[in-house]
């Protein structure tokens, strides 16, 4: 069945939805498609603006309070993990802005194998893989979300009032620090602060969710290109019909350009996410450890609704860099079971010596395509069983402390 030009834009536009909901905000939109006017740049300029100078005029005074003038060793460690996943998403927020053009690239690959597909069966399997996609960002939002929000806004009115040693009452915050330049007890500066931490905390999750989904997006479409292909070698020795061009010569020649196109692809989204990944592992690391080591202080101090925050934290963490390294392995057993795909075909049924054609897809599957951790740690699930027990290892040492 050929598939309707409406059809085709209705399915990229399907494809694209999260994506366009989650980076418009982030101000990258416009920067990585083709679609976007000098207005819509200047726009998305803007936005990158404010959100950075949201994150840095709420975060920045917490680092200048644990740095030099908190004394406490317990309360310094409990203020290094909002500081570091601030620190960790503010590298990955310039780092997305900075692989922009391969994300347009990919962007446009995309929307390329979209418009090559030609029957509904091979539809099926792209909207299958789109939404695989799309349940692992949702997945992603929800896990991240719900233990952001709650740190930003329930952890501080949970904890309610306290009394200084001038008798004063302090109003707690997501982040301290604020006190250094002006009195934000006040109304309402509190409460305009309060609104800020939690804009900051709504900045920093969408910059989570959005390395997360870039991930998830790319590499299920890579997938569900890789199953197209193994389709089509399936096909490849079925009955030619020399009237509509579906000769075997041009079933190889298909098959041997989607190969080439799926290699290429792949190697763009691990270029397009090799900074954003280690920057993701080591802070997976640290902070990870950092959320354990918070949940055993509050269960010793029975604060139920800070122990079940940082666990949601800490589930939503360990589910991210799950997802990379699951991606990764994934990604990497996909393109090479092109290659055994291939092998099992009736290659040896083919006329003449047409089957030689097949040698270098099967050769170029054996090379390892998959994310790596700026290019210097494959991401797989080893490597995420390596991760969590460096964590441990780095847990066991903080309790010493």
């Amino acid at each position: 069945m050929i598939i309707k030009n409406s059809e085709l834009l209705e399915d990229i536009n399907y494809n694209l939805k999260l994506t366009k909901w989650i980076l418009k905000p982030l101000g990258v939109w416009s920067f990585v498609t083709r679609d976007s006017n000098l207005t819509s740049k200047l726009s998305s300029v803007l936005i990158i603006f404010v959100n950075s100078f949201i994150m840095f005029i709420t975060v920045m005074p917490c680092g200048i309070h644990m740095i030099f003038r908190e004394t406490d060793q317990v309360v310094k460690i409990i203020l290094m993990g909002p500081f570091g996943f601030y620190l960790t998403n503010c590298c990955k927020y310039y780092f997305i802005m900075y692989r922009s053009n391969i994300i347009k690239n990919c962007l446009n690959h995309l929307k390329a194998d979209w418009a090559r597909v030609k029957t509904e069966e091979d539809r099926q399997k792209m909207i299958k893989s789109v939404n695989v996609g799309r349940n692992i960002t949702k997945l992603c939002a929800i896990f991240m979300f719900s233990g952001g929000v709650s740190y930003h806004t329930v952890m501080p009115i949970w904890k309610g009032s306290t009394l200084n040693e001038l008798n004063e009452t302090i109003r707690p915050l997501a982040y301290p620090g604020n006190e250094i330049f002006f009195n934000c007890q006040k109304t309402p500066i509190y409460e305009f602060i309060f609104f800020l931490h939690f804009i900051c905390g709504l900045v920093l999750l969408t910059i989570t969710t959005g390395a997360c989904h870039l991930a998830a997006i790319f590499a299920t479409h890579a997938c569900g290109q890789v199953d197209i292909l193994k389709s089509q070698l399936e096909n490849l020795l079925k009955k030619e019909n020399p009237k509509t061009n579906d000769t075997i010569d041009n079933r190889i020649a298909s098959i041997i350009q989607s190969h080439v196109r799926i290699l290429d692809f792949s190697k763009s989204i691990e270029i397009m996410l090799r900074e954003v990944c280690l920057v993701e592992v080591g802070a997976s690391t640290m902070i990870i450890c950092l959320l354990e080591y918070y949940c055993m202080i509050e269960w010793s101090n029975s604060e139920t609704i800070n122990i079940l925050t940082y666990l949601m934290l800490l589930t939503a963490l360990t589910f991210n860099i799950f997802i990379f390294c699951y991606i990764g392995e994934i990604l990497n057993q996909q393109c090479s079971s092109i290659g055994e795909s291939t092998y099992m075909i009736n290659w040896y049924k083919m006329p003449g010596n047409k089957g030689k054609y097949l040698m270098l897809t099967i050769a170029s599957s054996r090379n390892q395509r998959q994310l790596t951790a700026g290019g210097m740690l494959d991401l797989s699930l080893h490597s995420f069983g390596n991760i969590i027990k460096t964590s441990l290892v780095y847990l066991n040492m903080l309790r010493t402390v």
